[in-house]
């Protein structure tokens, strides 16, 4: 059966040299992708040296980014537990052969909190290599659990001002059909590459798809609405409810 998503032209807005899987699921689609990364990170070089990762009990990945600026500088000690918000950062957690003891049904910092609160005990130290624009719902949680939380920032979220002109002219000329969103950053940096008086109108006729609704509010904070929200926060579930909305 031919993919409602055959001929849509799908702008990719994932980090340089993080958007093929992506865009080859769109291309799988008889969809064309075009990549402008609207989001690319920078390590905090030896910010790891800072803490001792072996006085844990548990080391907590909410991002593939976390996963990889993580084994960049250190190595996981046999006896942590360890925990993944979902399933692209267990994946890349596998890719270096880690045994992942903890994995929540809903892939959310909430979901995540929740599926530790069974688990953890009271007292327990939790490491969190995380980004700096990370949400700060999940630290604060965890320790409303009575644990030892350490949110350190081992990667910077940055904008690439040199997709702005590509953006602006893939926007302006009406030369795209769909734009996704896999973060919260990706529609901020969106908003300020873009530049323009009129949001709305200036995307009428564009279906936007996000990951989750984590991104769908951010979305609306700037007065757009997502056509698409899908109920599993993965690329392939955001494809799979693309499909189901061009079907209706």
């Amino acid at each position: 059966m031919i993919s409602p998503l055959s001929g849509k032209r799908v702008l990719v807005t994932r980090a340089r040299g993080q958007a093929a899987t992506f865009s080859g699921l769109v291309e799988k689609r008889g969809g064309v992708s075009v990549e402008i990364p609207l989001i690319a990170f920078k390590p905090r070089l030896h910010a790891l040296n800072t803490v001792d990762i072996s006085q844990y009990a548990w080391v907590v990945f909410t991002s593939s980014n976390g996963v990889r600026y993580f084994f960049q500088e250190a190595t996981l000690p046999s006896n942590i537990k360890v925990a993944a918000v979902g399933s692209k950062t267990a994946k890349a957690l596998k890719q270096h052969h880690v045994t992942i003891d903890l994995l929540p049904r809903n892939y959310t910092a909430e979901g995540l909190v929740s599926a530790l609160s069974e688990t953890v005990q009271q007292g327990e130290s939790i490491l969190l290599p995380r980004g700096n624009l990370s949400r700060k719902v999940l630290p604060k949680q965890l320790r409303k659990l009575g644990l030892t939380v350490t949110d350190l920032t081992i990667y910077d979220t940055v904008i690439p001002y040199g997709s702005e002109k590509a953006l602006t002219d893939l926007i302006r000329n009406k030369e795209i059909d769909v734009i996704t969103f896999t973060s919260s950053s990706t529609v901020h940096h969106f908003v300020e590459l873009l530049k323009v008086k009129d949001l709305k109108a200036s995307l009428q006729g564009i279906t936007i798809g996000v990951i989750g609704p984590i991104t769908d509010r951010t979305l609306q904070s700037y007065g757009l609405k997502a056509d698409v929200v899908p109920k599993e926060y993965t690329i392939e579930g955001l494809l799979q409810s693309l499909e189901h909305y061009f079907l209706a």
